[in-house]
């Protein structure tokens, strides 16, 4: 067995030990708003022009203010999106259905787009994404059958994979707040804080939310979780505060 599948073997361990030891404490919504915006996948907050760009499964981009009203809009044809991360400079949105992150400037023009391949369906591709700044890496993971995890240096290689299966059902959902990874299950009705230089499993918290399929945190620490069917979003009090 070689160091790196040592290495693999003893995360995984870790990940199943610390997950299955962890008490999980419920979180109550303080409200919950109706959207217009169909099938919200992913939600991320831009800390730059205090907003929040969601993406819709109809390839759609949305950028809306606290209240969720819609500021601007951009679409791109044949593209299912699952995942949207900012960073203050750009927008990337991801493609499930081709592996595709499109990346967008402050005015929402689209330029560029990088191809991530993955084998196996169409709709079994990325369905989380954010930037881990503990390892400076972009991070994309699948949502299950299996569970990985990918992180990714600055042209979108892929430089190391994790499998995650032990942690949940599936993952719908990811981002990075107060320096930590967070993760979302939809099957699972669970929000997962994790380290993110070990992906050690520090905290876990159940929501009483259908079909929870994307987090962000705003400015004054606010959880606010998209929900696809519903077409909804739900608002919980900063769970680290529980």
């Amino acid at each position: 067995m070689t160091k790196k599948t040592l290495c693999a073997a003893a995360v995984l361990l870790l990940l199943g030990m610390t997950a299955s030891a962890q008490k999980i404490i419920k979180l109550k919504p303080q409200k919950s708003i109706a959207i217009a915006i169909p099938e919200p996948s992913d939600i991320c907050y831009n800390p730059k022009t205090d907003t929040f760009f969601i993406v819709s499964d109809n390839g759609i981009l949305f950028e809306t203010d606290h209240d969720q009203k819609i500021i601007r809009k951009v679409a791109e044809k044949d593209a299912d999106f699952e995942a949207v991360y900012a960073d203050g400079q750009f927008i990337y949105a991801v493609d499930e259905t081709h592996r595709n992150i499109y990346r967008y400037d402050e005015t929402l023009k689209r330029i560029g787009i990088a191809n991530v391949p993955f084998a196996g369906g169409r709709n079994r591709g990325y369905e989380a994404t954010t930037f881990n700044k503990s390892k400076n890496s972009f991070l994309l993971f699948t949502e299950k059958d299996p569970i990985t995890l990918f992180e990714l240096d600055a042209n979108f290689k892929i430089t190391n994979q994790i499998d995650l299966s032990r942690l949940a059902r599936d993952i719908s959902g990811a981002t990075y707040y107060n320096d930590f990874l967070w993760l979302l299950s939809d099957e699972s009705m669970r929000l997962i804080k994790l380290n993110p230089a070990t992906y050690e499993v520090l905290g876990q918290w159940s929501l009483p939310v259908i079909n929870p399929e994307g987090i962000a945190f705003d400015k004054d620490g606010t959880l606010l979780v998209t929900c696809d069917d519903m077409q909804r979003i739900y608002y919980f009090n900063n769970p680290e505060k529980n």
